[in-house]
């Protein structure tokens, strides 16, 4: 009997909590009718590459020329992306009309990187939430009198 390899799953698991990340970003920026609202659905495509930049250093440990090749960016727009200060973004989300004055048009790419790397803190606090929860779960049963 031989045995070949399985193909990697990395791909899709990339793609899967990039997807999640994304999620999280259109609702910190007010959710799709706010986005369409303002006519800042152009900025879908740049929150994407932050998404899936974020979760590639952080997740896989890619650096920023592997993360530039792999989404077709310069090294220069990724480092931005991972660069971006989470703290300045906080305050621009509390006023959202203002945000989108500020980012007419598409949406920079230091922006997009920091509302990412917010969205996937809160994706990651979530998933450790859930697995603490169902780890509770699992005991409980264990501890039946």
């Amino acid at each position: 009997m031989i045995l070949e390899p399985r193909p990697s799953n990395t791909g899709k698991q990339i793609e899967q909590l990039a997807t999640k990340v994304l999620l999280r970003s259109i609702e910190l920026l007010g959710g799709l009718s706010k986005l369409a609202q303002h006519r800042n659905l152009t900025w879908l495509a740049s929150l994407a590459r932050a998404c899936i930049a974020v979760v590639l250093k952080e997740e896989y440990m890619k650096t920023e020329k592997e993360i530039a090749e792999y989404l077709g960016v310069s090294t220069a727009s990724v480092r931005n992306m991972l660069r971006a200060n989470v703290d300045v973004v906080k305050e621009k989300l509390a006023d959202l009309d203002k945000l989108s004055e500020e980012e007419k048009g598409e949406l920079k790419t230091h922006t997009a990187g920091a509302v990412a790397k917010l969205a996937y803190r809160l994706v990651k606090q979530e998933q450790n939430t859930d697995t603490l929860i169902e780890g509770l779960s699992a005991g409980e049963a264990g501890w039946s009198v």
